[in-house]
């Protein structure tokens, strides 16, 4: 089984629009297996908060017009 890639800020940010949301979609799945398996390991909480943010800046931007939401997310 091979291992999978967590998406990262700055993977999120250079991809266009429509890859965001398929890998978006395809680390969803993965978190929901992981949480419904009950197989979290320790670290796995930053991680998947940092997935949460991702995902709501996709959702801010797709809300928002100009769609400047996703950087303005990440750069405190």
């Amino acid at each position: 089984m091979r291992r999978f890639k967590r998406l990262t800020v700055e993977e999120a940010g250079s991809l266009t629009r429509d890859k965001l949301l398929a890998r978006i979609e395809e680390e969803q799945r993965y978190w929901y297996r992981r949480i419904q398996a009950c197989t979290m390991r320790p670290g796995d909480d930053a991680a998947f908060r940092t997935f949460n943010e991702i995902m709501d800046a996709a959702v801010r931007e797709t809300l928002a017009e100009p769609a400047d939401a996703f950087t303005q997310t990440f750069d405190h």
